[in-house]
């Protein structure tokens, strides 16, 4: 008995000496993020960055799609297939932004959301045919996820119930639009999906009152976030010029000339993106938080075109005035919106650029850009691009000039 009684002695003093320890939970309830009050830095996950693979899977076949329907009617098309892909994105971003755990359910629920994606990639360049009926029942399948888990956050965060409530109600709503559509004939069935796209889209203005409430979205994050995107995207104009050239049968001179220039302009579009717009959070505010997060869907989309664009005037040098229009048009609604997003952004003190003239510079330019589709016939395909090339090119130049220009104070403190 001695003997007994000193060694469950020694077990509890082994205890008592212990330090304190804990395990992680392997399936966590959601909880809100509150790091950009506490002034934290939150970085991308890898995970997120392995989701957008399957977007870069179907925003390709959205470009493909374009590419092959160069008229009125097929960016009409272009612009009702983007529009369900981008707020399936848009959807998981924000809900990560605000609810984001690390637990095994975070994974698990992010490959759920990617196997409707993947399907949307399946059926989307037939989704204004054929395959309407799956495409729409694709998208419905990668809203059910997402309202559960919105619903679910919302159960366990009281606090962001009236936002997540509202949430569930609305996309709700459209789920039933789109399943409807499956069963119903065009032209019926995109009217259903306007209808429902609305819907989505609206939501989240009638919470804004409720999410002033709310910690304060990451100035760290999203930015990031929203420019990983940007990157995927540009990578359709690089792949169109590349497969531009492998698809031409007749490679000449000529032919590598405009694909070097479709690449100049990928990477010209990335330079004006990321010095004048990605570098910078938006301003402290709901609305325009929400009005820069928005105004990424024409970015993204112009951005989509230009790929495409690229595609066919690579592949075919006597391309019809349409592909010259295409992408004088995506080049002006891209270098647009980007000057309408500089607006957005918070200034500090030390911000290099002019308020109000380098965003104006860009919408002038973009607006001089979507001019170049009058006169499309008029000019030859590397004379398009060309002047398109110089047209960013200004913005270029006037980002290196307010940079290596600016007079930068210095700590006389630190020796």
């Amino acid at each position: 008995m001695q003997e007994t009684h000193a060694a469950l002695g020694e077990a509890q003093e082994a205890t008592n000496n212990k330090p304190n320890t804990f395990r992680r939970t392997i399936w966590q309830r959601p909880n809100i993020h509150t790091e950009e009050d506490e002034r934290l830095h939150r970085k991308v996950s890898w995970l997120e960055l392995f989701y957008d693979l399957v977007f870069v899977a179907v925003i390709a076949q959205l470009s493909h799609y374009l590419a092959a329907h160069m008229t009125w009617d097929g960016l009409a098309g272009y612009a009702l297939l983007f529009v369900p892909v981008w707020w399936v994105w848009i959807a998981s971003t924000y809900y990560n932004e605000r609810f984001e755990t690390f637990g095994l359910e975070t994974r698990v629920f992010t490959f759920l959301q990617m196997l409707p994606v993947a399907a949307m990639a399946v059926f989307a360049y037939y989704a204004l045919g054929a395959m309407g009926a799956q495409f729409a029942l694709a998208y419905a399948t990668a809203r059910i996820i997402h309202i559960f888990l919105w619903a679910r956050a919302g159960y366990y965060v009281p606090v962001a119930r009236p936002m997540t409530n509202r949430y569930a109600i609305a996309f709700s709503i459209s789920v039933v639009l789109f399943i409807i559509s499956a069963f119903v004939q065009p032209p019926l069935r995109y009217v259903l999906w306007i209808i429902g796209l609305t819907i989505d889209i609206a939501a989240p203005v009638l919470t804004l009152r409720f999410q002033r409430e709310l910690p304060r979205l990451s100035t760290t994050k999203l930015p990031e976030r929203f420019g990983l995107l940007v990157i995927l995207v540009l990578g359709e104009t690089v792949v169109g010029a590349v497969n531009g050239m492998a698809g031409n049968h007749n490679l000449t001179w000529a032919v590598g000339f405009v694909a070097v220039l479709g690449m100049a302009l990928a990477f010209a579009l990335w330079w004006v993106y990321f010095d004048f717009v990605a570098r910078r959070p938006a301003r402290p505010s709901v609305w325009w938080t929400l009005f820069w997060g928005y105004g990424h869907l024409p970015l993204v989309m112009g951005l989509v075109a230009v790929g495409a664009g690229v595609l066919v005037l690579v592949s075919d040098l006597n391309a019809t005035n349409g592909a010259k229009q295409l992408i004088a048009v995506a080049m002006g609604l891209t270098l647009t919106v980007t000057g309408l997003l500089e607006v957005t952004l918070r200034r500090e003190p030390n911000e290099p650029t002019h308020a109000w003239i380098s965003p104006l510079m860009k919408i002038i330019v973009g607006g001089v850009a979507a001019t170049l589709a009058l006169f499309s016939s008029a000019l030859t395909v590397p004379g398009l691009l060309l002047i398109l090339l110089a047209l960013v090119a200004t913005q270029i130049a006037y980002g290196v000039w307010v940079w290596f220009t600016q007079d930068i104070p210095v700590d006389d403190s630190i020796s």
